[in-house]
């Protein structure tokens, strides 16, 4: 099991997504998420949590969070 992570641009600024690929949660002070995509800058470690639970998914996806998180949101 292991802590899977990737990085990917969004206009020029840098983000790390982080999952589990043991359909686990990825955790993070004490709170679990199905993912996190997270700006590189803030350095957040995740570590692996409870499995996920079919109807626990998350129906956000990465590029909503994203949009999210840098206040493009429609």
């Amino acid at each position: 099991m292991a802590i899977i992570q990737e990085h990917f641009d969004v206009n020029g600024r840098d983000f790390i997504r982080t999952y589990s690929d043991e359909n686990r949660y990825v955790v993070r002070d004490g709170e679990q998420y199905s993912e996190a995509c997270d700006p590189a800058e803030f350095g957040r470690i995740y570590t692996e949590g409870d499995i996920i639970e079919s109807d626990d998914v998350d129906e956000a996806t990465a590029e909503e969070i994203v949009d999210i998180l840098t206040g493009e949101e429609e």
